[in-house]
């Protein structure tokens, strides 16, 4: 017996390397042989379909199904530790927008009609010829396709965001959860647009498109369309969350809003799992980076201006501290027990980044970096707090550019409000990269800073050691005295700079000149050495001959002898 579980209006193609697109197959059953029969009978490319993985029960088939996202599961009913009914309400369970067909071996009634009551859309008998399990596989994929082309259907789309709902119901809504209604008012409007929740427990949930994520939308059947962005994702979760609850959805600002009615509150887990889930299938129709946030649990229709703006802070956390595969925070697990907790940088936190960043280690700094953002992804803290933490990161910085005086456009290129830029990114890793690059931009110039202070510290260096050399009081001391620096910062930079050291230089200026002296003129040895410095003739005709390799005395002579 085989199960084929394929995912209804959530259900998406795989691009292929060679530029094709294939529905993926999930195949499950205990024997191996059956399997790899399975796979080798068939031409699934040609079908348009991709066997993506393969399991031998349906434990590990939940397990690859949450891996590989697969839009076809085939499986084998009869296997260890999960019958096929359990598989299916698992399914169902993990995947809300399942449908199901089943190929069963066994002509029972029973059996059957507790599958079609889990939502089985078709039930069909073995022995099943490859050709019959070709015709349902393309009767199948042409049913996926025309319910990807209704969603992807610009004309539809357009015709919906003109006509969707009535303005008046709209208004009411979005005047009820502003929290501008009373609750006589409230009951005459239900009354008045023939709208009922009969559940006790109400909820709200927001799902909104990350702007910064919409510019990825232009290569997409959106492009030039993005105000129907929203359409989209509203009724991907309608058709989701839908079949499973009471609920009202409408459009307020960038929000996609719903009215969730629950029969019991322990539902909103797995209502968290269904948000989760239109979450993601609207991101792979949109193109765009959809996220939801779910407020708290309330009785009253008035009270729901309550649970929107917990929704609303919740969505604000689950863009910020999004996770792989987390699309959807329900406020309850996000905020934090104690409202008045914070993080904070210490000094030595600051002192490592800044001197990461000044010796251009753009490795340390990167550490530093990840470093702080994982305190922030393991803290919950209240929102405001996020914030204040990510600007103690970004004070740091500012102090650097400060000091070097940097260019503020090359190094947040070209944005003029400089917080608004960081605290305008969407989650937690865009922001850390963010810093990463400040922090290359800043080290770069920085050291370029610094290359270029360090020649004309060296060229001043020179012009002093001109100026200077035949001072016998002359010392790198005096000489860092008037350039304002420390001698060994001084002689550091000259050294790298020079490619000598600056004593070995001054040297070599004293006795160039003192060859000169020699040769152009005939003063005596101790009025020369005097003339380039040196208070000791002596130590002079020591120096010269250590620099020259021969006595002032001898060097003169062989010049002379040579005329």
């Amino acid at each position: 017996m085989f199960i084929m579980a394929v995912f209804g209006v959530s259900e998406f193609k795989d691009r292929q390397e060679d530029g094709m697109e294939y529905y993926k197959i999930l195949l499950v059953d205990d024997e191996l042989e059956i399997r790899d029969g399975m796979i080798q009978k068939l031409d699934w490319h040609q079908l348009g379909y991709d066997v993506a993985a393969a399991a031998e029960n349906g434990v590990e088939a939940l397990e690859k199904a949450d891996q590989v996202q697969p839009d076809v599961i085939m499986t084998d009913i009869r296997m260890p530790f999960m019958d096929g009914l359990e598989f299916i309400e698992k399914v169902i369970e993990r995947l809300p927008a399942v449908k199901i067909i089943v190929f069963s071996g066994f002509d029972d009634f029973e059996y059957a009609q507790k599958a079609i009551n889990l939502g089985v859309e078709e039930y069909i008998l073995k022995p099943i010829s490859a050709r019959q399990l070709e015709e349902s596989l393309i009767k199948l994929k042409k049913k996926m396709d025309e319910e990807l082309a209704r969603k992807r259907d610009i004309a539809i789309l357009r015709r919906s965001y003109e006509e969707s709902f009535p303005i008046l119901r709209e208004q009411f809504f979005i005047s009820m959860i502003e929290g501008r209604m009373t609750p006589r008012q409230i009951e005459v409007k239900m009354n008045q647009y023939g709208l009922s929740l009969s559940a006790r427990h109400k909820t709200v949930a927001v799902l909104s498109a990350n702007e910064n994520s919409l510019s990825f939308v232009r290569k997409n059947v959106f492009a030039g369309e993005e105000e129907l962005i929203p359409i989209a994702i509203k009724r991907t979760a309608e058709d989701i969350i839908g079949k499973y609850h009471e609920m009202y959805s409408f459009l307020y600002l960038n929000y996609v809003v719903l009215i969730v009615a629950l029969e019991w509150e322990s539902q909103i887990s797995l209502l968290c799992q269904e948000v989760n889930e239109a979450c993601k299938a609207a991101c792979r129709i949109t193109d765009a980076d959809v996220t939801a946030g779910i407020g708290g649990i309330y009785g009253r229709f008035e009270e729901l201006k309550y649970s929107f703006e917990e929704a609303q802070n919740a969505l604000e956390y689950s863009t910020l501290l999004r996770k792989e595969g987390r699309l959807a925070a329900y406020i309850k697990d996000m905020e934090p027990e104690d409202t008045t907790a914070r993080l904070q940088l210490e000094e030595q936190d600051e002192r490592l980044l800044m001197n990461a960043v000044k010796s251009n280690n753009m490795e340390k700094a990167q550490k530093q970096i990840s470093r702080f953002f994982e305190r922030l992804e393991q803290a919950r803290l209240p929102f405001c707090q996020y914030q204040m933490y990510i600007l103690e990161i970004f004070t740091v910085l500012m102090k650097l550019v400060n000091v070097y005086q940097l260019d503020t456009n090359v190094v947040f290129k070209g944005a003029s409000d400089y917080i608004e830029a960081v605290l305008g990114l969407h989650s937690l890793e865009e922001i850390k990269d963010w810093f990463i690059q400040a922090c290359r931009q800043i080290g770069t110039l920085i050291q370029k800073e610094r290359m270029a202070s360090g020649k004309m510290l060296v060229e001043k260096a020179r012009q002093y050691v001109d100026e200077n050399y035949a001072d016998a009081e002359f010392s790198v001391e005096t000489l860092c005295e008037s350039l304002h620096i420390s001698p060994a910062y001084f002689s550091t930079i000259f050294k790298k700079e020079a490619g000598i050291n600056f004593i070995s230089y001054l040297t070599d200026v004293r006795m160039k000149e003192a060859m000169r002296l020699l040769d152009e003129t005939d003063e005596k040895t101790y009025m020369i050495a005097a003339k380039v410095g040196y208070s000791e003739p002596n130590y002079f005709s020591y120096a010269f001959k250590k620099q020259v390799g021969v006595s002032p005395s001898r060097y003169r002579k062989g010049l002379r002898d040579q005329q």
